[in-house]
């Protein structure tokens, strides 16, 4: 008996290290939530930072684990409304990269609000995945293990962006000008992959 609880523990720790370990990979690629933060850095002081991750954080959590504990079977029954979700997405980070793009004069990590940052973690398509694909449609007792494991990861992946942020950005006065124009880059092809992806 006492052997069979074990394996069921070293097969659930098993299960959720590969799931950190997908979830980390998700996270960490470049993404609308990971390029504001990315800006959001340059010249904020450590506390202001942790707000930012926290905030990401709280917006990732939420959504996963409405989705998976409430919203999940739904969205399954019914794909529109998640394609529907992909093109309110989309539009937002177009929104983004547009006026990043046309902003007057120079911009500093002010104009990158943490509001900013909560909408655009909110409607990140990620967490989506989070909720749909890395949680198991199981019991509330059985998912917040997961979700848990989710938090730590999510704030893993934040901490990864700021810092990259203000390693590469930190020195300059302003954001600099081809920093801009690739952070709008990455916003356009992420804005266009979700569109495309709604037609295939």
């Amino acid at each position: 008996m006492l052997s069979k609880r074990l394996d069921q523990i070293n097969g659930e720790s098993m299960t959720q290290l590969s799931m950190a370990a997908g979830a980390f990979a998700l996270l960490a690629m470049p993404g609308p939530t990971n390029t504001l933060l990315a800006l959001a850095a340059h010249r904020r002081g450590v506390r202001d930072l942790a707000i930012l991750a926290a905030i990401v954080v709280a917006a990732y959590l939420m959504v996963a684990a409405s989705l998976a504990v409430f919203a999940g079977a739904y969205l399954h029954s019914h794909p529109q409304i998640a394609d529907d979700l992909k093109l309110v997405s989309a539009a937002w980070v177009l929104y983004l990269a547009f006026r990043l793009w046309f902003a007057p004069g120079s911009v500093s990590a002010a104009d990158i609000s943490a509001h900013q940052v909560l909408i655009t973690t909110l409607l990140n398509p990620k967490a989506i995945i989070l909720g749909l694909a890395m949680v198991p449609p199981a019991g509330v007792s059985t998912q917040i293990p997961y979700l848990v494991t989710i938090t730590f990861v999510v704030a893993a992946a934040s901490m990864l962006w700021l810092a990259l942020g203000k390693l590469v950005i930190e020195a300059q006065e302003a954001l600099p000008v081809l920093v801009r124009r690739c952070t709008c880059a990455v916003l356009l092809l992420f804005s266009a992959g979700l569109t495309a992806s709604l037609f295939t």
